[in-house]
């Protein structure tokens, strides 16, 4: 008789350990400390990819590259970066999938995202909690003040935070959820 070893099966759900999550471009995932701030490019393209990657580096992040949408998921649930770039054209899944798993997993909807795509959507995108959006082809100028702005978002102490809601309950509810040291925020019951 021959001996079979059974291996334990991954946890569902969970995302896949660094090992298991290909490296398409040398990227800084082996070389990460938590006091880095992270920044995750999703972008298809490998020479735009590795441009963005040494403007990431440059402006003082470490960077993950994805040029697929589900490595992108699989690399911010596992390494939960300060900022995301996204291209919406990707082989696998539509970046706007991207985007709207992102934004409605309660583990990186905070993540400012930046959305750098040859799609003109500027206002979808904006609407949709974007955090800024370029179209491409854009220059490197541009690429490099929209990382600095990412940059000083996500270094600035203390967020602000504006709350219309009309019932007081819900108010107060969502106040002390999202409320927080490094939270300033506004409640308000009326758009005006």
């Amino acid at each position: 008789l021959k001996t079979v070893t059974l291996e334990p099966a991954p946890e569902r759900g969970g995302p896949p350990e660094p090992a298991a999550l290909p490296v398409e471009i040398d990227d800084d995932r082996f070389a990460i400390r938590p006091d880095d701030e992270v920044l995750l490019i999703v972008e298809d393209d490998v020479a735009t990819a590795r441009i963005m990657l040494d403007l990431a580096r440059r402006a003082g992040f470490r960077a993950l590259v994805a040029t697929q949408g589900r490595l992108a998921l699989a690399l911010a649930r596992k390494y939960m970066p300060h900022a995301i770039t996204l291209d919406l054209c990707l082989p696998d899944m539509d970046g706007w999938a991207v985007f709207d798993l992102l934004k409605n997993d309660p583990s990186t909807r905070h993540i400012p995202i930046h959305i750098i795509s040859v799609e003109e959507q500027h206002e979808r995108g904006l609407s949709q909690g974007a955090f800024g959006y370029l179209v491409k082809p854009t220059t490197g100028e541009l690429l490099s003040a929209g990382l600095e702005r990412m940059k000083a978002y996500i270094e600035r102490p203390v967020k602000s935070l504006l709350v219309v809601e009309d019932n007081e309950v819900q108010r107060k509810a969502i106040s002390e959820l999202l409320g927080g040291d490094d939270v300033a925020m506004t409640l308000a019951a009326t758009g005006a």
